[in-house]
């Protein structure tokens, strides 16, 4: 339902609350500072944002990011009806894990910060913020254990996009679904799936895919699982079943002619020391 004022945030203890604002004609938000940190995306619309007495409004289009840390006095105006989702989180939360409170530094520094992350971190934003809303709304077992991790994961991967201009803006998406299949590489991926996160045709994502990291995405990918998966057995801790299963495969025999076919052995062979070239020795 559309509001005309910023909806009230109340953190529960574990300190991470997620929330989505639908403003109305004349939404209007007197300036505050909150006590937690906020991460706002704009999903719809266009927001005007200002910190009054340090700098004059920004003008804020959909797709961008909003970092505001606790304590900064700021102010948002629509520019246009707008949709916004929040991940609220209070310092305790920072503080609870190692590593966290770096994050938020490189993010939004002392104060605030304004991040234009592109259309597939977007779409990122969306499955984590989403999964989110799923365990605050429901009482299932370790729901605050989830809901501290999809905050964990929402602020690194925001942290770890690209970085730095780029004057081909397709280059750039492109650039973007290839740093998040790396990163994600054991779920189900498909060509079709990194076009959708690029937002342009396969002839066209498969050409720039190609130019950018020198192989097609199935190679990219494939290497990446297969090179996963060995790591795992040569580790002498995981199964080979268990391994194609935390690399993406769920076929088995998929997964033994492919490894094969990379590392010249058997996952079995391979995770008890063997090489291909003392396979090759041997059978001299």
């Amino acid at each position: 339902m559309p509001v005309l004022r910023p909806i009230p945030v109340s953190l529960p203890v574990h300190g991470v609350a997620f929330a989505e604002s639908v403003h109305g004609p004349g939404f209007r938000m007197a300036a505050r500072a909150d006590t937690f940190h906020k991460l706002i995306y704009v999903l719809h619309g266009r927001v005007l944002y200002a910190e009054p007495g340090k700098n004059p409004p920004t003008l804020i289009p959909a797709g961008s990011v909003l970092c505001v840390s606790a304590g900064v006095r700021h102010q948002l105006t629509d520019a246009a009806p707008s949709k916004l989702l929040l991940l609220c989180f209070s310092r305790a939360f920072l503080r609870r894990e190692p590593g966290r409170a770096e994050v938020w530094r490189r993010l939004a520094g002392d104060g605030s910060a304004t991040l234009h992350p592109g259309p597939s971190w977007g779409h990122r934003f969306g499955a984590l913020w989403r999964a989110g809303l799923v365990e605050q709304s429901g009482a299932q077992l370790g729901h605050e254990v989830a809901l501290g991790a999809a905050a964990g994961n929402l602020l690194v991967s925001l942290a770890r996009r690209p970085g730095g201009p780029a004057p081909d803006q397709a280059r750039r998406r492109v650039e973007a679904v290839a740093r998040e299949m790396a990163e994600t590489f054991y779920e189900p991926w498909s060509l079709e799936r990194a076009c959708d996160r690029a937002a342009m045709s396969r002839r066209h994502f498969s050409q720039l895919f190609r130019a950018v990291t020198g192989r097609t995405f199935l190679a990219a990918l494939t290497e990446r699982r297969l090179d996963h998966a060995a790591r795992l057995l040569r580790a002498g801790q995981h199964s080979v079943l268990g391994a194609a299963y935390s690399s993406g495969y769920g076929d088995l025999s998929h997964f033994y002619r492919l490894f094969r076919a990379r590392h010249g052995l058997p996952p079995a062979a391979w995770a008890s020391g063997g090489s291909p070239k003392a396979k090759a020795r041997n059978s001299r």
